[in-house]
This record gives C-alpha cells, structure tokens and sequence, in this order.
C-alpha cells in the first residue's frame, strides 16, 4: 500500500507542476485574454477538484500503511485544494466578471485572491515534494 501510496503523490505532484509551468502560464500567451479565461474557468476547478481527490486516496493509503505524519500532510493537500476548489475559485471568477464589467475596486480583490490561490499551490507543491524526499530516505 505505500507504494501505491507514493505513487499516487508523485502522481499529484508531478500533474500540479506540469499544470503550474506549462498550462497556466502558457494559455493566456496562446489563446488571448478573452478564450484563456474561458479555458481557465473550465480547467482549474477540474485541477483543484482532482487534486483534491488524488491527494484524499494517497492520505487514505498513508494511513493504511501505518505512515500517520504522512497521511495527514496529504490531508493538507486535499483540504487545500478544496478550499482553492470550493472557496477560491468562485470567488476569484466573481472578482474577475466585476473587474471586466469595469469595477476598479475588484481589480485588488482579484489580484489578492489570485496571489492567495498561487501561495495555496506552491504550498501543497512543497508538501509533496517533501512527502516524497522522506518516502526515498
């Protein structure tokens, strides 16, 4: 079971990196404002949700292995995500229409949802990582 379990936070680690360098800095220069946000919007509640999800089965393989400090930092993880899934990304979508519809205020609103979504996601990319130095030791 942890190999099953390593497997799976390699899995989340390396699908969060991948999606951190080469998808979301690479739409907006490829698609345009306007088809990027559209394909974003689509995209990261997809990401978080699955990361969410990914994160929950390695916590649950963790703790069937007996590796209880690991299971709970993945449980970390899957929290975070959720909170980016179900919390941030709602909110930052709703920042974003009023920024577009011209309001000047939402601008910081959006900017400090953003920089709190971003810090969420190098949390949980250092928490992983973290996980899998200690599964190679």
């Amino acid at each position: 079971m942890t190999i099953f379990a390593n497997i799976i936070t390699s899995g989340v680690f390396f699908i969060m990196l991948f999606f951190s360098l080469s998808i979301a800095r690479n739409v907006h220069s490829t698609l345009g404002p306007d088809n990027a946000g559209k394909l974003l919007r689509v995209l990261f509640p997809k990401y978080f949700f699955w990361g969410l999800i990914l994160s929950l089965v390695g916590a649950v393989a963790f703790y069937l292995s007996g590796e209880l400090l690991k299971s709970l930092t993945l449980m970390i993880v899957s929290v975070l995500a959720g909170v980016s899934r179900f919390i941030l990304v709602p909110k930052i979508n709703k920042s974003r229409d009023l920024v577009l519809d011209g309001e000047e205020a939402a601008k910081k609103s959006f900017s400090s949802l953003h920089t709190i979504s971003v810090s969420i996601n190098v949390i949980q990319l250092a928490i992983l990582l973290v996980v899998l130095i200690a599964s190679v030791s």
